[in-house]
């Protein structure tokens, strides 16, 4: 994480993309953060986008931007405490596990081109239709949101 911080913080072309599904409690995590993140961070090398359920509607605009990084934040369950998050490298995450979104990573870094991508997976304790977001989950959206915004 630090190593993406650093980037933003030296002026690189980074997009952030932010994937949800806000009726699925946890799994709303992503577009939450995205969604905090436009409120509290300006810079023109910086591209946030809430991008719900949907991150393929994104591409042309993403490619548009030539970012040298990318960072896709979403819930994904990889068998840890609800609300834990880690950085992926994405040839790290399975096709069959990483979200609930129908959303083909392979495809994505193929239409995408050159760019560095990283998921931020939060791990989830809830998901279903109808849920509130977790106590846990909430403590890990505010503490990843800071983690930008101080920078």
């Amino acid at each position: 994480m630090d190593r993406i911080l650093e980037r933003i913080k030296k002026g690189e072309k980074v997009v952030i993309i932010g994937i949800g599904n806000r009726l699925k409690g946890d799994d709303a995590a992503g577009s939450i953060i995205a969604e905090k993140l436009k409120e509290k961070i300006k810079s023109k090398n910086l591209l946030i986008i809430d991008a719900e359920n949907k991150p393929e509607n994104y591409i042309g605009i993403i490619k548009n931007f030539s970012p040298s990084l990318i960072l896709i934040i979403d819930s994904v369950d990889f068998n840890s405490y609800p609300g834990n998050f880690r950085i992926f490298k994405i040839e790290e995450i399975k096709e069959t596990t990483f979200n609930t979104h129908n959303f083909s990573l392979p495809l994505f870094k193929n239409l995408i081109g050159n760019s560095e991508i990283y998921i931020l997976g939060i791990q989830p304790e809830k998901i279903k239709i109808g849920e509130e977001v977790s106590n846990c989950v909430l403590k890990s959206i505010d503490k990843v949101t800071y983690l930008f915004v101080k920078n």
